[in-house]
């Protein structure tokens, strides 16, 4: 050979070819090591006319050192087309390898595993320079609390260095406030009012669909699928054109679909959980574990307020975006838009893309089922989805009204 290339850890996917090497991923999920970083992140490559191969770094690191044990860190950068992760060409440039991605690509890393109290822990981060700043994220170990940092500021990643971003405690002051990693222009004001367990609270909603990193780029865009108390979505990426949807990537161990023996805390012929408690933990809301602050999977009471025929609100089918446009009849500048995604059942192709619209509350209604809004073109009401089902998610905040 003219010229010998490695590349560190093996990757069966990845494919050698002249000068470079591709198809090599970033994981987007890294294991925390006590004092460490994951090897299966520590991406090196080599080059050499020779035998002799000299690796070289491909990765930077971020330290950090939290004073409560986590569950999970999640590190994402300010602007959802500034990546950290996802699967791409290795090149050999002037003796330092570039690494320049193309597919599967997340503007987001998490750290998991048992975190403990007053330990360090590094996550690798790809050579780049966040120019919409950062925000970093800790899930409580029991995970009913997540902890947001928000810089507006750039910070640069380069490989082969290690930006120490100090340590963290619960009660220091650099958290964000009740709304979480979204920005106010994200949030909207419906003017709706709702009653939850004999309590008044005033309902905020995101503008746009879950993601497994946050909200989605747009309000047209479908989001990711949740089954019913899973905090990530099984389904990792997907394709969509037209009303077809192309399955690219599935969680480890889901490939199976969005069926019962999936599904969370589903043991044997039944569940273990939420059978004599109906209304979803924290700890297992999608919303609050994904976007923080005071952020949740709508109570039932907000989809069927909104769906009564006295209430304040229009919905107007949108024949062109595929959904529903829902005003506030006294203040047209309160709107949402919720796209009719469908639903996915087992790993088959999503039911009635741009026809039914299913989003998710955080109540069962029996063992195995859960309510859940419904609309198609011409009707919109509250119903009830088998828990395991892969559905949307709106999130929604909701503040106490005194």
């Amino acid at each position: 050979a003219e010229t010998y290339t490695a590349i560190y850890p093996y990757q069966h996917n990845a494919t050698l070819s002249v000068g470079k090497v591709t198809n090599v991923t970033l994981p987007a999920t890294q294991k925390a090591i006590e004092g460490g970083f994951d090897p299966t992140a520590a991406l090196m490559m080599a080059q050499s006319n020779n035998t002799s191969l000299q690796f070289k770094n491909v990765v930077g690191y971020v330290k950090v050192k939290p004073n409560f044990a986590c569950s999970k860190i999640v590190l994402r950068s300010g602007r959802a087309s500034e990546y950290l992760v996802g699967t791409g060409t290795l090149t050999y440039i002037s003796d330092v390898p570039t690494f320049d991605f193309t597919t599967s690509k997340s503007d987001s890393i998490t750290l998991e595993g048992n975190i403990k109290s007053g330990k360090t822990y590094y996550i690798a981060v790809p050579t780049t320079k966040p120019t919409a700043g950062w925000t970093i994220s800790f899930t409580t170990s029991d995970r009913s609390n997540v902890y947001t940092r928000k810089s507006e500021k750039d910070i640069t990643f380069t490989r082969n260095k290690v930006i120490n971003l100090g340590e963290f405690n619960t009660n220091g002051d650099y958290w964000l406030d009740d709304k979480g990693i979204v920005p106010t222009s994200q949030q909207v004001d419906m003017g709706l009012e709702v009653t939850i367990d004999n309590k008044n609270y005033k309902v905020y909603f995101a503008k746009s669909n879950l993601t497994a990193t946050g909200l989605a780029a747009n309000e047209t865009d479908f989001g990711d699928y949740f089954a019913w108390a899973s905090t990530e979505p099984w389904l990792t990426s997907y394709t969509l054109s037209g009303s077809t949807i192309t399955f690219n990537s599935w969680k480890e161990g889901k490939s199976g679909g969005y069926t019962e023996s999936n599904a969370p805390y589903r043991d044997g012929s039944s569940y273990s959980k939420y059978n004599s408690t109906k209304e979803l933990e924290l700890s297992d809301d999608a919303a609050r574990q994904i976007l923080g602050g005071k952020w949740q999977v709508p109570h039932p009471n907000v989809w069927s307020t909104m769906c009564d025929s006295t209430s304040n609100f229009t919905w107007t089918w949108d024949s062109e975006k595929k959904g529903y446009t829902i005003t506030n009849k006294t203040d047209n500048t309160k709107s949402i838009f919720l796209p009719a995604a469908g639903y996915i059942k087992d790993n088959d192709q999503p039911i009635s893309i741009n026809e039914y619209g299913s989003y998710w509350s955080n109540c069962l209604t029996s063992n195995t089922q859960a309510r859940y809004l419904f609309f198609n073109n011409t009707n919109h009401k509250a119903d009830d989805s088998d828990r395991c089902y892969g559905l949307p998610i709106r999130p929604v905040r909701l503040v106490k009204v005194e």
